[in-house]
């Protein structure tokens, strides 16, 4: 009889001129089990883990959709600190007015990669969505005809077994998985504690908040919504800033569209309303309850929040040797999601009313981080993302922006032990519902 040892050995040298496919599935099939080293259905779903699988990630917005077809390297998992090992296979961004549905967006793109993976279909897919997502499901209101995205229709659809849809922010945690130490920037010194929360704060078109919590070692990302907590004041400047969002957010908006309402105010012959005249008509929207009492933070904090910083500058404490004609005109000639920007532009190039707008941002911003610090106490570490800290890291890693951070009365010290990161990657959401993908394989 030859020996349990001498045939592994055997089997070992003979695994070693087969194909690498079957060499891989051979390995784990024979050799690293404790059975005899053979093939067969009582080890297939070892042999499963020693070939490569497909997974399919997005990040679906309401105008772009971005699709990633991944191949999971054999044995590969989702592990903290690292990407998934494997390789992109097609990746493609597809604009969602050109097709009828969202499905038809997907049908498009596995067609597309069918060439290059021989019709194989994923295994998994785990789709980052700008929405709130119920029973894996999300609307689109701003696409035409508005868009639903089903978990479960897009798994009978398509083919694909397991059909994940996660928030857009909620990608951005799991995100945080995958950075290592020359992706982000300690700003205090701080030491993370294995398995303790994280929590993560994230300026752009708005402005995101999750945290994630480990149990047996395995991280879950939670959504918030606490970029819709109150905006609160830390100084006069943003005390009538807050007074200028609430009147720019009234019901009924401008003195204009006041004026066609309450009928009765004096207008004069350049069809303006005095300023106490309109004082008295926005006293009584507040009466009728049709002003707005609390202003969200994520409406000073997030891009279009700078401005509005701006804009209340401009109106309000600038004077016009202060403003620089030109980029006045190229601020105002600017889509709204683009006005930001400009702004930030001009505080590089030292314009003084752009400065200041900034500077306005900025303490907001470190204070904002600083209450996320107070509310989660993420030892694991609490981290900056989105693009505004990645394109201007900088303001970040700034004075004004610690100061407002640490501002916290008498837990100031404890705000300055939980560890403090910026995360200098812009593709931290596509990565985390990668890492999602990868995941949902077991």
């Amino acid at each position: 009889a030859i020996k349990r040892t001498t045939c592994v050995a055997m089997l070992a040298g003979l695994l070693r001129r087969l194909p690498g496919a079957f060499r891989a599935a051979g390995a784990v099939a024979g050799l690293g089990c404790g059975a005899a080293a053979s093939y067969s259905c009582s080890n297939r779903a070892e042999a499963e883990a020693g070939r490569t699988r497909l997974v399919m990630s997005g990040d679906c917005g309401g105008t772009n959709t971005r699709l990633v077809l991944f191949r999971v390297a054999p044995g590969a998992t989702a592990k903290q600190g690292e990407e998934p090992a494997g390789e992109v296979v097609f990746a493609k961004k597809y604009l969602n007015a050109e097709y009828p549905s969202f499905v038809a967006v997907c049908e498009t793109f596995l067609k597309e990669t069918s060439k290059l993976t021989a019709g194989e279909k994923p295994q998994a897919c785990c789709l980052a969505c700008a929405g709130g997502i119920t029973n894996n499901t999300v609307s689109f209101t701003n696409v035409k005809e508005g868009w639903v995205i089903d978990g479960g229709l897009l798994e009978t659809t398509l083919s694909i077994p397991k059909v994940k849809l996660i928030n857009d922010f909620e990608a951005q945690g799991y995100g945080l998985l995958t950075l290592n130490d020359s992706e982000v920037i300690n700003l205090n010194g701080g030491k993370p504690e294995p398995g303790a929360p994280i929590a993560c704060v994230g300026a752009g078109t708005g402005l995101g908040e999750c945290f994630l919590t480990a149990s047996n070692g395995v991280y879950t990302c939670w959504p918030s919504e606490g970029g819709h907590a109150e905006f609160s004041p830390r100084s006069e400047i943003t005390s009538e800033l807050l007074h200028y969002m609430r009147d720019k957010l009234t019901a009924f908006g401008t003195p204009e569209k006041i004026k066609k309402v309450f009928s009765r105010w004096d207008i004069n012959s350049d069809g303006t309303i005095d300023a106490d005249e309109f004082a008295l008509a926005v006293k009584d929207l507040d009466l009728k309850g049709l002003r707005p009492k609390r202003i969200s933070v994520e409406r000073i904090v997030s891009g279009p929040g700078i401005a509005s910083i701006y804009d209340f500058l401009r109106e309000h404490w600038a004077f016009e040797p202060h403003l620089d004609p030109k980029l006045d005109k190229e601020y105002e000639a600017a889509p709204a999601h683009l006005k930001g920007a400009i702004v930030a532009k001009g505080s590089q190039q030292g314009q003084a009313v752009c400065k200041k707008a900034v500077d306005i941002f900025v303490e907001c911003y470190g204070s904002e981080v600083g209450v996320a610090a107070l509310k989660w106490l993420p030892r694991g570490g609490l981290y900056i993302s989105g693009g505004i800290a990645a394109k201007n890291p900088a303001w970040i890693h700034s004075e004004l922006f610690m100061n407002a951070y640490a501002d916290k009365g008498r837990m100031s010290p404890l705000v300055m032990q939980v560890p403090l990161f910026l995360v200098l990657t812009e593709d931290t959401g596509e990565r985390g519902a990668l890492f999602y993908a990868v995941q949902m394989l077991g």
